[in-house]
């Protein structure tokens, strides 16, 4: 049981820090990024969600279903069988890419329309529809890497998993600056170069990450052709009923995908328009939309999430190897770690959002005095976006944190094969965003989507634990009171806040060398307390096997 427990938690680990440090990465590059693109980095955002979507959608969760299918023949020593399956599902992903690219290419125009509210101009919706045609070539390339990944998480290989997202995620970064540089200050071209080269980076970037997995397979896959070569179990060399049974698990996650990553999607098609309809000039309400939310924003509230992700990742080979075992008692337990471990580390960094929003935003984007123009050019006002950014972010915060809980849910009843109760889920969750987006955004202004969202992920959630528990008859007191643990220790880390503010006073005002300087003692102060708080109940212990006093000793005596 324990090293079941320290292989999904290791794996989830692993995963989450090539997310990591990819996020990061994608945090930092915003900051340069939006002094290139300037006003224009509005185009950027929604592009990139449109095209996530697709992309989620087009490959149908097959990454996922290769890898449910690898860890089952591979772990029963099927190796042939194996080998079979990663040649069939490269065909499929080259096939659904190709047909991912060509609709974002032939649906771009009425999407720009779509995304730009009713008074853009023709040459914001022109613009636009450039930008989404740019960031369709990915949808071609990104599938096909997508297909080695899952292949070897199949192998709970992690490693690799992970350095491919760090790689993909650093090439796209220096290609995004460098081009969008050379192009603004070095060629004079406009900025919306800097946005279209920031697109196109995607492409660039899956194709280096493509190569390097291609160079890794191509040495690794050696040792599984060598033990197909003598194995004694007779394969499955039917490839129609091996795509057979790629397609039947891949299915539900073309469906989950289809209402799963809807929310961003209606925001996308009635935030604007309803803050334009209570009085809001169109100008601005673009601006809140593209250049904060949906760019600045969602980098930073992404960074919790990503634990979600990276144990997504993890308990699926985990899973279905206890699943094929029958060993539903190990099943239960994965499936308390998993998420008790995401919610542990998770849940203080959320807190840290919301505690730091003013000088996270500040130290990243600083407070710039932002003029709205209008299509003439013409300054309609100028607004302080530093309040702008604080205030959302500390309300997406609490969206942040209900979204990593529910997707990692909702991978738990993938991996459990409640594949129908998931898309019911799902449907629940997105016609409850549906249903009140409209008037909580008329009623809530700015913070009304977030508010949406969040009725939205509780409904999921709610949903989602009724199955499992019903499935497994899962009793959830305990982790109920570890959770509680955490809240509590969450809260207290605001009376660390409250006094250190007390006696730095207000750092931003001190400029961004002060502010960088608080967030580093006040990070640490508040993240000592939590760990020390929740290590008194063994929390750290029993969920990621941190002795934390064991640590503290090895730290004195190296310095002895």
């Amino acid at each position: 049981m324990k090293s079941a427990k320290q292989s999904l938690v290791f794996g989830g680990l692993i995963s989450s820090a090539g997310i990591l440090i990819a996020k990061i990465l994608g945090l930092v590059y915003v900051i340069p990024f939006n002094a290139i693109a300037g006003v224009d980095v509005q185009y950027y955002g929604p592009a990139y969600i449109i095209y996530s979507y697709i992309l989620n959608v087009s490959i149908a969760g097959v990454p996922y279903a290769i890898a449910t299918l690898v860890a089952k023949y591979y772990n029963a020593e099927d190796y042939k069988t194996t080998l079979l399956i990663k040649k069939i599902s490269l065909g499929l992903m080259l096939v659904l890419g190709f047909a991912g690219m060509m609709f974002l290419i032939l649906s771009s125009g009425w999407m720009a329309e779509l995304i730009m509210s009713s008074g853009a101009t023709e040459s914001s919706i022109a613009t636009m529809k450039t930008t989404l045609v740019l960031v369709s070539f990915a949808l071609f390339f990104v599938p096909l890497l997508s297909s080695y990944r899952g292949f070897y998480q199949g192998l709970n290989d992690m490693e690799v998993y992970a350095f491919s997202q760090v790689l993909e995620q650093l090439t796209r970064v220096l290609f995004l600056l460098g081009a969008g540089a050379i192009a603004v200050y070095v060629f004079r071209m406009d900025q919306i170069w800097a946005v279209y080269f920031a697109v196109f980076s995607t492409s660039v970037a899956a194709i280096c990450a493509l190569a390097h997995m291609i160079m890794y397979d191509r040495v690794n896959i050696k040792s599984i052709q060598l033990r197909a070569n003598i194995q004694d179990r007779v394969p499955n060399t039917d490839s129609a009923s091996i795509f057979r049974e790629l397609i039947a698990i891949a299915l539900p996650y073309l469906l989950v995908a289809v209402v799963g990553y809807s929310n961003d999607l209606i925001d996308q098609a009635f935030f604007v328009s309803t803050l334009t309809a209570t009085g809001m000039a169109a100008e601005l309400a673009i601006f809140i939309s593209g250049s904060i939310i949906f760019t600045q924003i969602a980098k930073v509230v992404a960074i919790p999430q990503i634990f979600a992700q990276g144990f997504s990742i993890s308990v699926i080979p985990n899973i279905t190897v206890s699943l094929e075992q029958k060993d539903y008692k190990k099943v239960k337990r994965q499936i308390f770690d998993c998420l008790e471990s995401v919610i542990f580390i998770s849940l203080p960094l959320v807190f840290c959002l919301f505690y730091f929003s003013r000088e996270i935003m500040f130290l990243l984007f600083g407070n710039p005095e932002v003029a709205i123009t209008n299509a003439s050019g013409q300054t309609l006002m100028t607004i302080m976006q530093l309040d702008y950014q604080a205030y959302l972010l500390q309300w997406r915060s609490i969206d942040s944190m209900l979204g990593t809980i529910a997707p990692i849910l909702t991978s738990l009843l993938m991996a459990t094969r409640l594949r129908k109760d998931i898309l019911r889920n799902l449907i629940a969750g997105s016609i409850a965003k549906l249903i009140v987006v409209v008037p909580c955004v008329y009623l809530f202004g700015i913070t009304g989507s977030t508010i949406s969202n969040i009725i939205s992920y509780g409904t999921i959630i709610v949903l989602d634990i009724l199955c499992l528990t019903k499935k497994f008859k899962m009793n959830w007191k305990l982790s109920i009171r570890k959770v509680l643990v955490m809240l509590l220790s969450c809260i207290g880390m605001g009376l660390v806040v409250l006094i250190l503010n007390f006696i730095f006073g207000d750092v931003v005002e001190k400029g961004r060398i002060m502010t960088f300087i608080y967030l580093a003692v006040q990070g640490i102060s508040v993240m000592a307390f939590y760990l020390g708080v929740t290590s008194m109940f063994q929390l750290p212990q029993r969920l990621l096997g941190l002795d934390l006093k064991k640590i503290m000793r090895k730290l004195a005596h190296a310095r002895r």
